[in-house]
């Protein structure tokens, strides 16, 4: 006799309430790239963040086994392009996995190669951090690719959003808060 493994229609439905719930993480949207040797690669993460600020460490989640985290790992480092809200079509672009492969994935993308390391960097984008590799995690079906930044360059303009499945621009404007201390029920809005 065989038992059915399959999922339940009911554990179907509450993995895809809980994928939607999890949809709802709004993240800024970023270009990783890392290069080694004659090959260079990116790729689009929604899911990068600073974990640490002394000394500054990001955090970025890969599919396990990527082409990025193996390059990145090899060569001890990788960068942190963080994507303006004008550059949907690159993020696209590159989390599209039938693009070609090393240099000719960049062909159509204004970027340029570090000069102390190499690695691609996009002209444009929001801000860029040059990491070392300060080592990767497993993550479920991802790995944690941790970073500490050793250098970095701010550009200008809105960032591009993860939200509910799709990526948005957004307007930037500062919001009411409390002082510390005090109870979100007693700030007033005078």
């Amino acid at each position: 006799m065989t038992v059915d493994q399959r999922p339940s229609t009911k554990q179907n439905a509450r993995r895809r309430a809980l994928q939607a719930a999890a949809a709802r993480l709004t993240t800024g949207v970023t270009l990783l790239t890392a290069a080694h040797e004659d090959t260079v690669h990116g790729a689009t993460v929604s899911a990068a963040s600073l974990v640490s600020r002394g000394p500054l460490i990001v955090a970025a989640g890969l599919r396990t086994g990527s082409t990025l985290t193996r390059l990145a790992v090899a060569s001890g480092q990788f960068a942190v392009n963080v994507l303006s809200e004008r550059q949907s079509l690159i993020a696209d672009w590159f989390a599209n996995p039938a693009r070609p492969a090393g240099h000719k994935q960049f062909a159509l993308i204004d970027w340029e190669p570090d000069p102390a390391t190499g690695l691609p960097l996009l002209r444009s984008a929001l801000s860029v951090l040059i990491c070392r590799v300060h080592g990767h995690v497993g993550a479920g079906d991802h790995e944690l690719l941790l970073g500490e930044v050793v250098d970095g360059t701010v550009g200008v303009g809105g960032p591009l959003l993860s939200f509910a499945g799709a990526l948005h621009g957004a307007e930037l404007r500062d919001v009411i808060r409390g002082r510390a201390g005090t109870s979100p029920c007693t700030t007033t809005l005078d």
